[in-house]
């Protein structure tokens, strides 16, 4: 299967890189954030088109701070720089310019412009965004405590979802239990009714003999 690069705006602060993969209502989506690394897969949902990138920043990057929100037509992503005190990048890719990654003029501001004040952003959200609507990257380095406390999480959802799927069996069970004694209650109640309407039909007969 043929997949193709998505088009990406991007606009950076101090602490801060912005970055939209505009793709509308994004499905199936894989995203993988390291310190170095960012690689994103996902099918559009209009047109059926997968669509896959990698790449390697310019500096390093802080994936435990980092967020991400899948909006209506573009997947959102608020990055945290590790070096906060660096310099603006001036690629956001490590081997320089990509034709299909440009800056978001929306959101952009001069670095000395930063530097003065006369932004009206604040460094805990830079881009005046709702923050709620973000999740958080798990982040690429996890201690084995961690791990294993993740790790025992997912099997105990699975346990509870097990243990879910067995009780909707059973009250589908009861539910069919219930269902089939009401059909056969019925049946015997019309059962019934024609035994009725036949008994003085007979009456009748031995009346006339």
């Amino acid at each position: 299967m043929t997949t193709r690069l998505p088009n990406i705006i991007w606009c950076q602060r101090k602490k801060f890189i912005y970055l939209k993969v505009l793709l509308t209502n994004v499905k199936e989506e894989k995203i993988n954030l390291t310190t170095t690394h960012f690689s994103f897969h996902g099918v559009g949902s209009i047109n059926k088109i997968t669509y896959d990138f990698e790449i390697e920043f310019s500096n390093e990057v802080d994936p435990k701070t980092s967020k991400w929100s899948i909006k209506d037509r573009y997947v959102d992503f608020l990055i945290t720089k590790k070096d906060v005190t660096a310099k603006y990048w001036k690629y956001l890719c490590k081997d320089g310019k990509k034709h299909w990654i440009k800056v978001d003029w929306d959101k952009y501001i001069d670095e000395s412009d930063e530097e003065s004040g006369d932004s009206d952003n604040s460094d805990e959200n830079p881009m005046n965004l709702n923050l709620n609507d973000y999740e958080n990257f798990e982040g690429e380095e996890n201690s084995e405590e961690e791990v294993d406390e993740k790790k025992e999480k997912g099997e105990v959802k699975e346990e509870i979802k097990k243990d879910e799927e067995v009780k909707e069996e059973k009250i589908e069970e009861e539910e069919k239990k219930e269902e089939d004694k009401k059909e056969e209650e019925e049946v015997k109640e019309v059962e019934k009714k024609k035994e009725e309407k036949t008994e003085p039909k007979e009456e009748e007969k031995k009346e006339e003999n």
